[in-house]
């Protein structure tokens, strides 16, 4: 199933394609309440790697400091920063922080993925942790957009992340019979609460994975 060249869009391709995501999507409305009860009260940093429009922002608590990095950032801002992720190390300003989060980025990283592990690895606090999503190439209806250059199944995924980190938990971020998030209200409140695999209907039926994973001590 591994599909990883050397074939990454430009910043011309992608400041048109981030502007289809202004909107909060349920990935990230997910990922947003993860990260928020994982903070708790607590005042923490977060990294968004490959922010697009920056909406994951808008879902996250006050005490939840926000930054991003994106090839193509519309809208500047002292907390995003504009930088070619695959070709340049993951970084910003130097900080280190509580959260970095990958949301639909790692399916564009290519040969480049063990090496961005390493450069999050290396920007985040020691008791950190790293939370990324991963499309399911494994559903009964899979899709394989052209665009994607780094195709694996769920199970590869977590062997290289458990290279560089501690994968806590790994679980869907939703189920639909087509490769896509859920759209109906109905649907998407009873799966923003599903943090767990279910036998079978899992493997066949995942629209992609969250990653939750920790550093290696």
């Amino acid at each position: 199933m591994n599909q990883a060249v050397e074939n990454f869009r430009s910043r011309d391709y992608w400041i048109v394609e981030n502007a289809q995501y202004a909107a909060v999507s349920f990935r990230l409305r997910k990922c947003g309440r993860i990260v928020n009860e994982m903070a708790g009260d607590r005042d923490c940093t977060l990294l968004d790697v490959g922010c697009g429009p920056a909406a994951l922002r808008s879902v996250l608590r006050p005490n939840v400091a926000y930054h991003g990095i994106d090839i193509a950032i519309h809208d500047p801002a002292p907390y995003l920063q504009e930088i070619d992720i695959a070709n340049d190390p993951i970084d910003f300003s130097g900080k280190h922080f509580d959260f970095v989060v990958a949301m639909g980025l790692f399916e564009y990283m290519g040969q480049q993925q063990d090496r961005k592990f390493d450069e999050i690895r290396a920007i985040m606090k020691n008791d950190g942790k790293f939370i990324m999503s991963y499309i399911n190439f494994g559903h009964f209806r899979r899709l394989v957009w052209p665009n994607y250059n780094n195709v694996k199944s769920i199970a590869e995924m977590a062997e290289h992340l458990k290279k560089v980190f501690h994968v806590e938990r790994y679980f869907p971020v939703s189920h639909h019979w087509r490769q896509k998030q859920p759209g109906k209200r109905s649907l998407q409140g009873l799966q923003m609460k599903v943090n767990f695999n279910i036998p079978i209907f899992t493997p066949a039926m995942a629209v992609e994975y969250f990653f939750v994973c920790s550093a290696k001590k």
